[in-house]
């Protein structure tokens, strides 16, 4: 399976899995909806999201709802994302770069203060784009070690004649058996040339409304509750070919074997959040957020046809059909922690989060979906991300500054900080009239990954690097 480690690329592992059991789920599908996405707005985007201790303005709905308590007028805001990334791979020493880039609605959404005799009570409402799943990998090479073939049918390892009809080294006459042992007899084990391209799409959004109040002079607390709804769509190609003309021996004179999967999910469920916010006006704002398991409904069809092309030009085609599946996903727990202080024209802010990503799960589905749970007990940890931010206000020029930083701690047990997803942020500020402002913020992200393929036997090596763009417009009345 893969092991990855990265917020904006969760990569699938070659999915041989999916026509042995009929299913295609593995702990990274859980992953992928609980992971961090780049988050809502500009501003904050360009203090590297280190917004619990700020949350001024309608990313409050996400970032912390208690903020919301802040506005003295109303707000309508709106705002656009466009991100790309970079899968530079490296595999047998041959290296591969996958490119590919979305563009998006980051948020639309509206804030109202509602008149109170005492204190702050404010409202909100709006569509946030919570996570973006754009990305895809392209690695190919020449492999001594293995071939894929043996993920199927591993040579002299033991078969279960209830499997041949789905079995795709059978069905395809890469692999035989000697039916009086009991064992494959699969020939085909290594020096093949091997490339597979992976591309996947979709993401999460949010529908969500939220109320602040002021509890206690500079004290307010805030709770935001969403709808959230999305997509993912997965397809792999995969080609192994035999071009050194090493299998020529007749039954398994081998030239070249094609996979195609592919993977169409759609998935909604309820979240939520609580803030709080103790404020010191003009100089110090502290914050405590905490985000609510997620309980996602997820629907995926799936399928897989394969291709085998022999020597003497015989040609085998093999489909699953389309199949369906439906399970459910509990996220963790989140706890967000952060401050911010204000010195003349300069903010700086600075965040701590905590999540605990054993608590992850699988909550209904097949058995040998819900059975992964104990695996990823196994396999996670528990993480602190941490980010940091600035902004400084030009006297006089009605501009801001911002720069941020962001860390995130790989959920993965093992990983170093090289799996680590790091960010560096730059944005500004323009006032265009006396109530309309214009926001914009760049992110460049890196970390490194690995996909293993081949049952486990070679693997691919990545480097992710990403770019993401946010603008937003925000009007106050």
């Amino acid at each position: 399976m893969k092991k990855q480690a990265g917020w904006f690329l969760v990569l699938l592992v070659l999915c041989s899995f999916v026509t042995a059991t009929g299913v295609a789920q593995y702990p990274e599908d859980a992953l992928r909806l609980a992971l961090p996405g780049a988050g809502v707005g500009a501003r904050a985007l360009g203090m590297g999201n280190a917004y619990v201790g700020v949350a001024s303005d309608y990313s409050a709905i996400y970032w912390n709802p208690a903020g919301l308590a802040q506005a003295r007028f109303g707000e309508f805001s709106a705002g656009l994302s466009h991100s790309s990334i970079g899968d530079n791979s490296s595999f047998f020493h041959n290296r591969t770069l996958y490119e590919s880039s979305a563009t998006n609605l980051n948020h639309i959404g509206l804030v109202y203060p509602v008149p109170v005799k005492r204190g702050s009570f404010a409202i909100a409402f709006g569509y946030n784009r919570r996570n973006d799943f754009t990305g895809g990998l392209d690695f190919g090479g020449f492999n001594p070690s293995d071939s894929y073939i043996q993920s199927w049918a591993r040579d002299s390892s033991s078969y279960d004649s209830g499997d041949l009809e789905t079995n795709l080294a059978y069905q395809l006459y890469l692999a035989n058996i000697d039916s009086i042992r009991g064992l494959w007899d699969s020939k085909i084990k290594n020096h093949t040339t091997q490339r597979a391209k992976v591309s996947e799409g979709g993401g999460l959004n949010d529908w969500s409304m939220a109320a602040a109040v002021d509890i206690a002079k500079n004290f307010s607390l805030g709770a935001t509750l969403t709808y959230i709804s999305g997509s993912y769509a997965y397809t792999r190609d995969y080609t192994e070919e035999d071009l050194n003309n090493l299998y020529s021996a007749l039954p398994f004179d081998f030239t070249r074997l094609t996979v195609k999967d592919r993977i169409d999910g759609s998935m909604y469920g309820w979240g939520g959040s609580f803030g709080l916010l103790y404020r010191v006006p003009d100089k110090y704002r502290f914050g405590l957020t905490v985000k609510f398991p997620t309980s996602y409904r997820i629907s995926e069809t799936y399928s897989t046809s394969a291709t085998s092309v022999f020597d003497n030009r015989d040609t085998y085609d093999y489909e699953t059909g389309v199949g369906e599946v439906e399970y459910e996903v509990l996220t963790p727990w989140k706890f967000g922690f952060g401050g911010s202080a204000t010195f003349g024209n300069l903010l700086v802010a600075a965040d701590a989060e905590f999540c605990d990503y054993t608590t992850l799960e699988f909550s209904a589905g097949p058995q040998g979906v819900v059975d992964y749970n104990l695996q990823m007990r196994d396999i996670f940890r528990e993480t602190w991300n941490y980010r940091l931010g600035a902004e400084y206000e030009f006297p006089n020029a009605g501009f801001r500054l911002r720069g941020g930083y962001m860390f995130q701690t790989s959920p993965y047990k093992g990983d170093d900080d090289s799996f680590a997803r790091q960010y560096l942020t730059l944005g500004g500020g323009v006032l265009l009239s006396g109530s309309v402002m214009l926001d914009a913020a760049y992110a460049y992200g890196w970390w490194k990954t690995f996909t293993i393929n081949d049952g486990g036997v070679s693997r691919a090596d990545e480097e992710i690097t990403t770019n993401t763009v946010f603008a937003t417009l925000a009007f106050r009345f």
